[in-house]
């Protein structure tokens, strides 16, 4: 199924920069399937490039300026029009450009660092807004979905290991929570889901998934198990 998709952008690609948009819930593994899409593009002789939603987060400081910051993953939260131009720029011929970083230790973009992202063949975009731009600015699309009650369980389990991570790493966001125990942390692990990463799904992800060229639906063991064709490629 993987390799379907690889092909359908092998085919769509026409020489031009081409940009593959990835979205599903928060834990679904979007940024895994990116790589695992990236790899063998790379390998046929297209030059690569993912880039993560997560750069374009307001910083902390201005979450917290304009009142949103408990909004923090919803559409609200990225600056969508700097996300936007970011595409444009390469679809006019921008040969490179520099981003701001996002760090998933702070939790924060970091203040005064930048990368620079050479203009792609293929530009992954991969994050929970990928599919709320403009439909013109992305050339295929792909919704990830799997059985909630999984994707719930991806989650706990990948902030447990990133909470163990961060026993050493005092100035991890997450050092907070190292002492608590399982019931605790459950609980509040959980309480964060219901109130951000759940309302966030019902409200902006799910609706985008109307954009959608293709559906790749995932296991519990986070395995492909159905590729269908989008809402928007059957429109």
């Amino acid at each position: 199924m993987i390799e379907q998709l690889i092909e359908e952008v092998k085919k769509a690609h026409q020489g031009a920069f081409f940009t593959l948009a990835i979205t599903g819930s928060v834990s679904a593994g979007k940024s895994t399937l990116a790589e695992m899409i990236a790899v063998p593009l790379e390998g046929a002789g297209l030059k690569t490039a993912i880039v993560s939603t997560d750069d374009f987060l307001k910083s902390n400081d201005r979450l917290h300026q304009e009142g949103i910051f408990e909004q923090k993953g919803f559409p609200v939260s990225y600056d969508l029009e700097k996300l936007s131009s970011f595409i444009e720029n390469y679809q006019n011929g921008m040969e490179q450009q520099t981003l701001a970083e996002y760090s998933q230790n702070m939790a924060d973009i970091i203040p005064e660092k930048t990368k620079t992202v050479e203009k792609p063949d293929v530009l992954i975009l991969e994050g929970v807004v990928a599919l709320q731009l403009d439909p013109t600015l992305l050339d295929l699309t792909v919704f990830l979905e799997a059985d909630m009650k999984h994707v719930k369980d991806w989650y706990l389990q990948r902030n447990l290991m990133a909470t163990v991570k961060s026993v050493d790493k005092p100035d991890s966001w997450r050092n907070q929570y190292v002492n608590l125990s399982l019931a605790d942390f459950y609980k509040v692990a959980m309480d964060v889901w219901e109130k951000t990463n759940q309302k966030n799904y019902d409200d902006f992800i799910l609706p985008s998934r109307k954009q959608a060229d293709w559906v790749l639906s995932l296991d519990y063991y986070h395995q492909p198990q159905n590729l269908t064709v989008g809402p928007r490629r059957i429109i």
